[in-house]
């Protein structure tokens, strides 16, 4: 991804420059757009060269590691200091010397001096968009022109601390099928690199004989247990390759999610999860005082569901066009159920959106948790089965040479 140098000026002639990694001078632009600067020069520095195979790795052990739970903690620790009747600049100074992490005290202090130049909060957090995404800024700006950061410091915290609980619980709710999936390949494993090897031996005058399954696991298993440091390197490489690739990745997390997006059960928990954080966030926006419009863009950014994503930005283009907002979810009936719809367009009318962004976000968030224990239910036997099948075949591979020896002694 290329690396450009930026620098803008905002209203009251004050100027400003950084460094963004961005996939165009587009997307710089609407950056510093947003932050309320007009671009002045904007260059490009230099690129993350794709096909180094090792720059993707070095860039991600390079990366600034501030967690979840740190942004919580500085957004709940700075609002409680701002209620406590001290400045803002004594706040940032206070977390920075008692975090334990020092890229967040490095953040902090960074934060401090921008502020100390005339700068805001908003701006400082800003220039760390790994740390702080849009919503955490956008909000924060909100504060400070509505005068109650404080307030919003809170809620953000409080936000942060649902949306990492939800990611936790599903997290939690995937162990149980991950160890299932780690033992059922650590017998299989068992099975091809000790057992098989052992009936080899025992079939070697035989083994042109012997059936076409146990043909298939003796080749095999000859090929696992020729060289073992070389089969687990290999294996080992493909999981971290994986990782690396579509984990990692933004490219390669969109295209998971759009496959998982397609399948039945986690279609459902994913749009779920989408909805319960499009909810949370955008009536946080709203209460902090941002448009509809800048709501939804921010909110899109941040949900983690790229069909959501797109389709949120493209709201918001029909909202600029003069659309209206619960009009435009009532004719998206497969992203947007009809309690949702129903919900917006009642708080559109009355006037308590936000109130109704609430009570939807709550109602999903429970939903999630249904769904979540409902899919474990189901996966945990469907895995068994997968694993009683293979371990079976296997099985089958060993016991079928030996009934037929049998048999032919007998006779």
């Amino acid at each position: 991804m290329p690396l450009y140098h930026y620098k803008g000026v905002d209203a009251r002639g004050v100027s400003r420059s950084g460094e963004m990694q961005a996939e165009n001078k587009s997307e710089v632009t609407n950056h510093l757009s947003q932050q309320g600067f007009l671009p002045v020069t904007i260059e490009e520095k230099g690129v993350l060269e794709k096909s180094n195979r090792f720059g993707h790795l070095a860039q991600i052990f390079s990366e600034k590691k501030v967690g979840a739970m740190d942004t919580i903690l500085i957004a709940r620790h700075l609002s409680v200091i701002l209620k406590a009747g001290l400045g803002l600049t004594e706040a940032l100074d206070i977390v920075a010397k008692d975090s334990k992490n020092p890229t967040v005290k490095k953040i902090l202090e960074e934060a401090k001096s921008v502020m100390e130049r005339g700068e805001s909060l908003s701006v400082a957090f800003s220039d760390h968009p790994h740390t702080f995404s849009p919503v955490f800024v956008g909000l924060i700006k909100a504060g400070e022109r509505s005068g109650t950061l404080d307030s919003t410091l809170e809620s953000l915290s409080n936000q942060l601390l649902r949306d990492y609980d939800l990611k936790k619980r599903v997290q939690m709710a995937m162990i149980y099928p991950a160890i299932l999936l780690i033992g059922s390949a650590g017998v299989i494993i068992l099975l091809m690199t000790f057992v098989l090897p052992r009936m080899v031996k025992a079939f070697g005058g035989i083994r042109n004989e012997l059936p076409a399954i146990t043909k298939f696991f003796i080749a095999l298993s000859e090929a696992l247990s020729k060289n073992p440091w070389l089969t687990v390197i290999v294996f080992l490489s493909i999981i971290f390759g994986f990782w690396l690739l579509f984990v990692r990745s933004l490219a390669g997390r969109r295209f998971i999610l759009r496959i998982l997006g397609r399948l039945p059960v986690s279609s459902d928990l994913m749009q779920k999860m989408a909805l319960a954080r499009f909810s949370r966030t955008f009536r946080n926006l709203l209460l902090g005082g941002t448009s509809a419009i800048d709501a939804i863009e921010i909110s899109a950014k941040t949900i983690g569901n790229p069909t959501y994503q797109d389709d949120l930005l493209r709201i918001s283009s029909e909202l600029k066009r003069g659309s209206n907002l619960s009009a435009a979810f009532l004719a998206r009936p497969n992203l947007y159920p009809s309690l949702f719809s129903s919900l917006a367009l009642v708080g559109e009318r009355t006037g308590t959106l936000e109130k109704s962004m609430e009570s939807i976000g709550a109602f999903y968030e429970d939903e999630v948790d249904r769904v979540l224990k409902n899919s474990v239910s189901l996966i945990e036997p469907f895995l068994i089965l997968i694993m009683g099948v293979v371990v079976a075949f296997v099985a089958i591979a060993v016991l079928l040479p030996i009934f037929r020896l049998t048999k032919s002694l007998i006779r």
